[in-house]
C-alpha cells in the first residue's frame, strides 16, 4: 500500500480528514515489530480551554497516545498518535487538540467501536466473535456494549403480546424464565423483564400506573398464565384480554397426545395396535396431509392402506379417541374459520361437546376453556386486518433463543436485556 492510500485509510480508521494528518511515519521496533506514527497538524487557531484565549498560545510539542484499528492492514502492528500540545502563555494552561479520534482517555477509535456495535446486532453473533473480529479483547467489547448501548423502554402500543423465554443461568435468581413484552404490529420488543412472577410484574406496572400509554392500551395477547391475566386486568383496564390461539390448539393436542400414549401402553410392542399408535400418530395432528393418497401395501397391518384407511384403523382401536379426535377436529375447525361475532356461539357447543364426550384426558382442558372462554372469543377480534395472536412473539422468540444459546447465557440481567433488544429491534447505539 503506498503512503497516500495509507493516511487516506488512516484518515478514515481514525474519525479525520485527511488535512488533519501532517505525515505518516512507518518504523520498527526493538521487538522488530511494525509501528506507525501519525503525526496530527496542528490548528490553526488554538484556544485556551481554561481562559479561551487565542492569541497568547504557542506550540509545545506532542504527546504520543496509543490507538487501536480495526484493519487487516495493521494487523500485527502498532499505530501511534503523536497529537500536538500548545500551552497558553497568559494561563500556563497546557492543552492538547481534541480531534475525537478516540474517547477521551481511550485507546480503542471511534471506527473499531462502530464495527463493534454493527457487528451486535446480528443475534448470532457473541462478544467473543465480535472481539476475534475486531482484534481486541472480549472484555473490551463488554466494555464498549455497556457503554454505548443505552436502550430506554419502548412506550406501550395499542396491541401488546406477552410472552416468556427460558433462559437460565442469570444472576436474578427468582426465576429461570424473562418475560417479553412485544408490539404486535411492529414486530418489535418494548422491554424484557428477568422475572415473569406475578410480584415482579406488579413492581414493574406500579411505576406506570396511572400513565396515558397504559390507558391506551386496547389489547393484550398471552399464553394461559394466569399472573398475566391478573396484571393486564388490574393495569390495563380498557384492554380486551386475548389468550393466543397457538397455545390453546397447542394444550388440546398435549390432551390428545397424552390419551394416545395411556392407549398404546395397554397393547403389547409387537402388536398392531401398538404399531400404529407409535407409528403414525403424525395422522392424529397434521392437519395438512392428504389422506386421500395413492395406498401402499403395508407388511405390519398385511393390506394395502392410504393414510385414511390406516388413520381409521388407528380411531377403531378405542372409542375415547375415536371422539377425542374428532373433538380435536371440531375445535380446529372452530379456531380456523369462526369470527368474532359467532365464536361465542360455536365455543359454547364445543365446550357442552367436550363436558358431555367425559373423557378423562380432556378434562383439564375442558376446564381452560371454561375459565378463559371469554379470552378464547375476543382473539378473533381483528387489529389492522390482521388476527390477534402471538405469532410475532414467536418468531421473535426464536431469534432470543438463539441469541441466548450462542452466548451460553448472559448472567447480567440489564446487559442481557439491552442485548436482546439491541439485537431484534435494531435500534441506535450512542457513540460519544
Amino acid at each position: 500500500m503506498d503512503n497516500k492510500n495509507m493516511d487516506q485509510l488512516l484518515a478514515t480508521l481514525l474519525n479525520l480528514k485527511e488535512s488533519e494528518i501532517k505525515e505518516v511515519l512507518s518504523t520498527t521496533d526493538q521487538n522488530g515489530k511494525h509501528c506507525f506514527y501519525v503525526f496530527l497538524a496542528r490548528s490553526k487557531k488554538a484556544f485556551c480551554d481554561l481562559c479561551g484565549s487565542c492569541t497568547d498560545v504557542v506550540s509545545n510539542g506532542y504527546y504520543c497516545r496509543k490507538a487501536i484499528v480495526s484493519d487487516q492492514a495493521f494487523d500485527g502492528s502498532d499505530v501511534f498518535l503523536k497529537v500536538p500540545r500548545y500551552v497558553c502563555r497568559s494561563c500556563h494552561h497546557s492543552f492538547s487538540d481534541d480531534k475525537h479520534m478516540t474517547p477521551r482517555g481511550k485507546q480503542i477509535s471511534y471506527d473499531v467501536i462502530i464495527k463493534v456495535m454493527e457487528i451486535l446486532k446480528s443475534p448470532h453473533m457473541t462478544f467473543k466473535e465480535a472481539a476475534r473480529l475486531t482484534g481486541i479483547s472480549e472484555s473490551s467489547v463488554v466494555r464498549i456494549f455497556d457503554e454505548h448501548c443505552h436502550i430506554p423502554r419502548c412506550s406501550f402500543p395499542e396491541a401488546v403480546c406477552i410472552d416468556e423465554m427460558y433462559a437460565p443461568n442469570s444472576a436474578y435468581h427468582e426465576s429461570d424464565y424473562v418475560c417479553v413484552f412485544y408490539d404486535f404490529m411492529r414486530h418489535t420488543i418494548i422491554d424484557v423483564l428477568p422475572s415473569r412472577t406475578k410480584n415482579y410484574l406488579h413492581h414493574y406496572f406500579q411505576n406506570l400506573q396511572g400513565s396515558d400509554e397504559l390507558n391506551n392500551v386496547k389489547y393484550v395477547v398471552m399464553d394461559m398464565h394466569y399472573p398475566y391475566k391478573q396484571i393486564a386486568q388490574l393495569y390495563m383496564k380498557k384492554a380486551a384480554i386475548c389468550a393466543d390461539s397457538f397455545h390453546v390448539v397447542k394444550a388440546l393436542n398435549d390432551s390428545l397426545s397424552k390419551l394416545r400414549i395411556r392407549i398404546m401402553k395397554r397393547y403389547d410392542t409387537d402388536s398392531k395396535e401398538y404399531y400404529l399408535l407409535k407409528n403414525w400418530r403424525f395422522l392424529l395432528f397434521k392437519r395438512n396431509t392428504n389422506l386421500d393418497n395413492k395406498g401402499k401395501y403395508n407388511k405390519k397391518l398385511g393390506k394395502y392402506a392410504n393414510y385414511r384407511q390406516i388413520l381409521d384403523d388407528m380411531l377403531s382401536i378405542d372409542p375415547d379417541l375415536d371422539k377425542a379426535w374428532h373433538l380435536k377436529e371440531r375445535y380446529m375447525e372452530f379456531n380456523v374459520n369462526a369470527t368474532y361475532e359467532d365464536a361465542e356461539d360455536q365455543l359454547e357447543e364445543l365446550i357442552n361437546a367436550f363436558i358431555q364426550a367425559n373423557i378423562p384426558k380432556y378434562e383439564q382442558f375442558t376446564t381452560m376453556l371454561c375459565h378463559w372462554k371469554q379470552e378464547i372469543i375476543n382473539s378473533f377480534q381483528e387489529y389492522h386486518g390482521r388476527r390477534l395472536n402471538n405469532s410475532v412473539a414467536e418468531s421473535i422468540n426464536s431469534q432470543i433463543s438463539q441469541l441466548l444459546l450462542n452466548t451460553r447465557g448472559i448472567r447480567n440481567v440489564e446487559r442481557r436485556r439491552k442485548r436482546i433488544m439491541y439485537a431484534i429491534n435494531k435500534t441506535g447505539f450512542i457513540l460519544k
